[in-house]
């Protein structure tokens, strides 16, 4: 029995390094083991689960090929998964939405991808007061969930990604100027730890653990679960409108200018309607078709037409008004259009202070690196210009505080790009691009005095350095907080993907 045992192992082994060549004997021995002990969850390279869920992210720069694939259904599965992947040292990935356009953020060539998609519980507390959701749930997934229910929470804008992904970087949402960050209003984690351990982070328990989390990317654990703050909710008023930039110069210049100083007046007084959130967007539209403006916003009370946003209910030269009353699932799925899969993706981002010439001046720098592009015709190049009021930093200190480093910030913007295309010639073409951005904006900013090192993670590109952008202060404490719950280094030295603090000198 024991000679057929260790000959089956021994041809599981010969298996794994068949089918993904990238697979060391450690890793091929780290499905085998995964394979025996979590049967159900388990998924061999060439099987149509491996093949669906390797392919299951958003941007074609993130498919790779691991070894196997682990979908976990509960902690448990989790925390055994861990056991092995630490005994055997092997190296692993984790995929929550797969909402990540950098190479190796969310998979893996040659180890294991720990793929959470089966993690996508929902439940609301019986007095109404949390939600409590499956790290591998998608926002859009769980807005849909609560569609009917009254029931409102800070979670992310986009559909697709994942309640994981977001409550370890920050959050942009509608309800941000009221609410602050969707991590401010994270109740409880609960968390998979590099020995195995599950645990919970909250106020009370683990307390530095729950403040790392929030904002510390992945160097502590693995979240499983989280509970947000819930509050009764109608619906928003709100949607999106859209402009044409393909008429004159002029023209374009003129709501260049208007809508410049009409996102720079909303940062500045969104103190005043804490109730409203608005992102604009502007985007060269790949074969030719043109160049499109899009404001987004909503109004969390329900109140139509609020004075805040009349510049853009009001912009020049609309060619589509998608505004009115909404439930959030529905605007969430709405303003996703722009986020779809099938793509190959970049993205970057730089924060400034709220001023008008920056604004100005990144718009013009943003077209000028677009416009110089070889082959731009097969690319949708959009940049978006995303208000961090001041008051929503307020909120950092509730609920045990976060690891961002804002507490004292002004009211900034965060401009983000985010570029699309289909042919994989053109990666090269687009990372350059992409950095390109990152100095071009960078360049604009601190020319203005205005530069803030602030990046927000979840839009960072992997030649950027986000953690840095914290702080010496937060950064000194996430690195304690690693050193207490990960001695051994497991999210250090086996996980390659995301920001490692081992990997920070500021």
């Amino acid at each position: 029995m024991k000679n057929t045992l260790i000959a089956a192992s021994t041809l599981a082994l010969a298996g794994y390094v068949e089918a993904v060549p990238s697979v060391t004997r450690a890793e091929a021995l780290c499905c085998s083991e995964l394979a025996q002990s979590l049967p159900g969850t388990f998924h061999a390279p060439n099987s149509t689960a491996y093949n669906t869920l390797i392919n299951a992210r958003w941007s074609g720069t993130s498919v790779l090929h691991p070894g196997c694939v682990v979908a976990p259904k509960s902690a448990t599965d989790v925390s055994k998964a861990i056991k092995i992947i630490s005994k055997n040292q092997c190296q692993f990935a984790v995929r929550g939405g797969g909402h990540n356009a950098n190479p190796g953020a969310n998979s893996i060539d040659g180890g294991v991808s720990i793929d959470l998609t089966y993690l996508n519980s929902t439940a609301l507390a019986d007095d109404r007061s949390y939600v409590s959701i499956g790290a591998g749930i998608t926002w859009g997934e769980a807005y849909d969930a609560f569609n009917s229910s009254n029931i409102g929470f800070t979670g992310g804008i986009c559909e697709d990604v994942s309640a994981g992904g977001v409550s370890l970087g920050g959050g942009q949402s509608l309800f941000q100027p009221k609410r602050g960050w969707a991590i401010d209003n994270i109740i409880d984690y609960e968390v998979v730890l590099g020995s195995g351990e599950i645990v919970h982070a909250n106020t009370t328990s683990n307390p530095d653990l729950f403040k790392a989390l929030k904002g510390g990317n992945t160097n502590f654990g693995i979240v499983t679960h989280l509970k947000l703050e819930a509050f009764d909710f109608d619906g928003l008023w709100g949607g999106e409108v859209f402009v044409s930039l393909n008429g004159p110069q002029a023209t374009y210049s003129q709501v260049q200018d208007q809508m410049s100083q009409a996102i720079v007046d909303f940062t500045a007084n969104n103190h005043l309607d804490t109730d409203t959130a608005v992102q604009l967007m502007t985007v060269y539209l790949a074969g030719g078709q043109g160049q499109i403006v899009n404001a987004a916003f909503g109004n969390t009370i329900g109140q139509e037409n609020p004075p805040s946003v009349e510049a853009f209910m009001n912009m020049p030269n609309q060619v589509k008004n998608e505004v009115g009353p909404i439930k959030l699932a529905d605007f969430v799925h709405k303003v996703s259009e722009f986020q779809a899969k099938g793509y190959r993706q970049v993205t970057s981002s730089i924060t400034f202070t709220n001023d008008y010439a920056t604004v100005r001046e990144i718009w013009d720098a943003t077209d000028a690196i677009y416009n110089d592009l070889p082959q731009k015709d097969q690319v949708d190049w959009m940049i978006s210009f995303i208000p961090q009021p001041q008051v929503q930093q307020t909120f950092a200190a509730k609920n045990g505080g976060n690891s961002l480093g804002l507490t004292d910030a002004p009211d900034q913007i965060v401009v983000w790009l985010t570029s699309r295309w289909t042919d994989p010639s053109l990666d090269q073409m687009m990372y350059d691009a992409r950095d390109k951005f990152v100095t071009a904006t960078e360049t604009v900013a601190k020319a203005h005095g205005t530069y803030h090192p602030f990046l927000y993670i979840n839009y960072a590109s992997p030649t950027q350095n986000p953690l840095c952008g914290y702080g010496a202060e937060s950064v000194k404490f996430l690195k304690a907080a690693a050193a207490k719950y990960d001695p051994e280094g497991v999210f250090q030295k086996l996980m390659p993907g995301g920001f490692k603090l081992s990997k920070v000198t500021c």
